[in-house]
């Protein structure tokens, strides 16, 4: 979805592995070179353990790269195989011609001779194991008593065992020490460090061709590296859905924003980048930040009251809101993909734009001087029968009156114009409200429209006084909707008319910087229609 926006030829983030993106960083170059280097000598077992998702199964494919044509490849992804099945297996993925009923002894003797022949074609022979942790301890010895083919001075077949830590317990067992002490190459995939996460989240938007300015920080990436524990699924993850969630704001600047949305729609907790040796650090932090919220919320217990209610706005997961979007959509009329693009971002902006504005305004609320609402123009607030006369059109243009008759023909309508001032500052605000509404109901269903802030019921006398003698946009294109959420009484302000996700997020760029402070973002005018008529 954003990869058109970025400038990318494909994903860079994708969980399966690309070999195209491998990442040398971290050791991994390390790693791989070393196991190249054993399996050219030919001796003994090789394990390589790393937690879930640190890039084992990236390592292995790279591996099979990497190694010349002389050397075949035995490749076993499904390590849930019994004892008695395993040389089956085997001679299954060498294409033997084994009989249904044939014996252990025969599998055997055909694998030995068949290792036999490569060897005098100076062959090698290795093999494959994926997730051996989940191998039973007795398959493992099937495996190990393979390695006892040999010549007088080479191993007939190579294994390489690629596991998480559970491996190395397995082989704790004393049971399995024989396989254990024939071990000659032990590698781990430690996680990568923040340093390491700038490096290959830059390096990956690099290959698939982005070509701006440097995306992720470094302060950024030591962020991540609590979220992710450093490990490169994860790492992937959250650097996907940020991409999305700053595609979704209209930016090209990733933000701690955009991350915190990433962790929370992920489920990644953070933890301490200091270790489990120091969870007691942790713990003792929990405790102490726990008193200060409960200090906090003592003092503030109103405003910490709507903000557990805003809660309930989070942003559910996209396949939950993708089938809400379509079961309203088939229960009411047909809607195109710029509603469902946009419904699965909406939810969670207004959590934020709500604890963002409308809070942050009623706390510290805008000082403005008296005279600055002081009306400009004063008018009777008289309906307006408007025609086709041209009298009558230059009567309603000069009392800044809009002329709906373009939209709704030689129909009589009551419409108060953005431009118009009043005494009284509610008096403002209604008007505004019924125009912005009569603007609504003829708005395209399949157009967005850009919601520039959000401000509280009880600054509307700041709100007013600010959209008609500092408001930098047109008035006219300006739309006010009054809601009520969660009991808490709220101002909407939105901004003209797109017909396309693509056009809004151009103009939202095009916004002057006071007004791109208020965080704006696109809301599809079919849900607007919904919520607000």
């Amino acid at each position: 979805m954003y990869e058109e926006y970025f400038g990318l030829k494909r994903s860079p983030f994708r969980i399966t592995p690309d070999t195209s993106l491998f990442y040398d960083g971290g050791h991994r170059g390390d790693i791989l070179g070393a196991l190249v280097y054993a399996i050219h000598r030919g001796e003994g077992i090789i394990k390589v353990v790393g937690e879930v998702g640190s890039g084992k199964t990236m390592l292995c494919r790279m591996l099979q790269l990497e190694l010349p044509e002389s050397i075949e490849i035995i490749y076993i992804a499904n390590p849930s195989v019994s004892p008695e099945d395993i040389l089956f297996v085997i001679a299954s993925e060498l294409n033997f011609d084994v009989a249904r009923g044939a014996s252990k002894h025969e599998v055997v003797s055909k694998l030995h001779h068949y290792l036999l022949d490569k060897h005098a074609e100076d062959k090698q022979v290795v093999l494959f194991v994926e997730e051996a942790q989940g191998m039973p301890l007795e398959t493992l010895e099937e495996i190990r008593l393979l390695s006892n083919l040999e010549t007088d001075q080479h191993k007939l077949l190579q294994m390489i065992l690629f596991g998480q830590p559970e491996l190395d317990d397995n082989l704790a067992d004393n049971s399995i020490r024989q396989l254990r002490e024939r071990i000659t190459h032990d590698f781990n995939l430690s996680p990568l460090t923040g340093e390491d996460i700038h490096k290959y989240l830059n390096f990956r938007m690099r290959e698939v061709g982005y070509t701006g300015p440097e995306l992720i920080s470094q302060k950024m990436a030591k962020n991540m590296a609590g979220y992710s524990e450093g490990l490169l699924r994860r790492i992937n993850i959250l650097a996907d859905k940020m991409l999305l969630s700053a595609f979704a704001d209209g930016t090209h600047t990733l933000t701690r924003k955009h991350l915190q949305a990433a962790v929370k729609d992920s489920g990644f907790s953070r933890l301490s980048s200091s270790g489990s040796s120091n969870n007691w650090l942790l713990w003792f932090g929990g405790v102490l930040i726990l008193m200060l919220l409960a200090f906090t919320i003592m003092q503030t217990s109103y405003l910490s009251t709507f903000k557990q209610k805003l809660s309930t706005f989070s942003f559910a997961p996209l396949t939950k809101l993708e089938q809400k979007v379509f079961s309203r959509a088939e229960n009411e009329s047909k809607v195109d993909d710029t509603v469902i693009a946009l419904a699965q971002y909406e939810l969670k902006a207004d959590a934020e734009a709500i604890a963002g504005s409308a809070i942050s305004k009623e706390v510290e609320p805008e000082k403005i001087e008296p005279e600055v609402i002081e009306p400009v123009i004063e008018v009777e607030k008289t309906p307006i029968m408007l025609t086709e006369s041209k009298k009558n059109q230059q009567t309603t243009a000069k009392l800044g009156i809009v002329d709906v008759d373009q939209v709704e023909r030689n129909q009589s309508v009551d419409v108060l114009s953005s431009s118009r001032k009043y005494d009284d500052y509610e008096q403002w605000l209604d008007a505004k409200i019924q125009s912005s509404k009569q603007w609504l109901k003829n708005a395209d269903k399949q157009s967005v429209s850009i919601q520039v802030m959000m401000r509280s019921k009880s600054a509307g006398r700041e709100l007013a006084a600010f959209l008609q003698t500092e408001w930098p946009l047109d008035l006219d294109k300006t739309y006010l909707y009054e809601v009520k959420i969660q009991k808490k009484e709220i101002y909407r302000v939105f901004y003209d008319e797109f017909p396309s996700i693509t056009t809004g997020q151009i103009k939202m760029k095009q916004l002057p910087e006071s007004v791109r402070a208020n965080s704006p973002y696109l809301h599809s005018v079919y849900r607007m229609q919904k919520a607000l008529l």
